[in-house]
């Protein structure tokens, strides 16, 4: 008679390979994401950092943040399909008529987005400042950006001075925005 395995003679290595296998995956997961976490927060802008970018607008005309030093600028990345982006754009329209006079530059940023639904929403809003297409996110990587909508305040001498991500409020860009045009 040949010889029988016992079942529970294959269970004893099991758990042992089974226990390697699962080190092995959250190691390689754990490297993995602190390899990209580091590569993605190397060109970030943080705060106090000067920051500068360049994007064409839908008429083709290139324009450059820093075209707007000495001014502050909000800089807004929104998209048609967004619906918190298209539910401040008329507060961000509002508080950039009223403070426009106080030198505010306003730039928004049509990310991650295609042109025709872009262009009809800045047709319906009316849009007042100059709007820039970057239908591959560029300035997101830029900013850092988890999410739309997203604004960033440059003060006067290009640096990144308040970020918000999601649906800002007149309430934020009174406290926030207001303070640094009379600076």
């Amino acid at each position: 008679m040949g010889r029988r395995h016992s079942p529970g003679s294959a269970r004893t290595n099991s758990p042992s390979l089974v226990m390697w296998i699962g080190i092995a995956i959250v190691t390689v997961i754990l490297i993995g994401t602190f390899a990209i976490s580091g590569f993605a927060g190397a060109s970030v802008a943080k705060k106090g950092s000067t920051v500068d970018f360049a994007l064409n607008d839908f008429a083709g005309k290139n324009i450059k943040l820093s075209d707007y030093r000495g001014k502050p600028v909000l800089v807004n990345l929104w998209a048609s399909w967004c619906p918190p982006c298209r539910a401040e754009m008329p507060d961000l329209i509002n508080y950039y008529n009223s403070h426009q006079t106080q030198g505010l530059v306003l730039l928004a940023i049509n990310s991650e987005d295609t042109a025709d639904p872009a262009q009809q929403f800045v047709r319906e809003k009316q849009m007042p400042f100059p709007v820039l297409f970057d239908p591959a996110g560029q300035i997101s990587k830029v900013f850092g950006s988890n999410g739309l909508p997203s604004t960033y305040l440059i003060d006067r001498s290009g640096n990144l001075r308040f970020s918000w991500t999601g649906q800002i409020s007149p309430a934020v860009l009174d406290q926030q925005v207001t303070p640094l045009l009379t600076q």
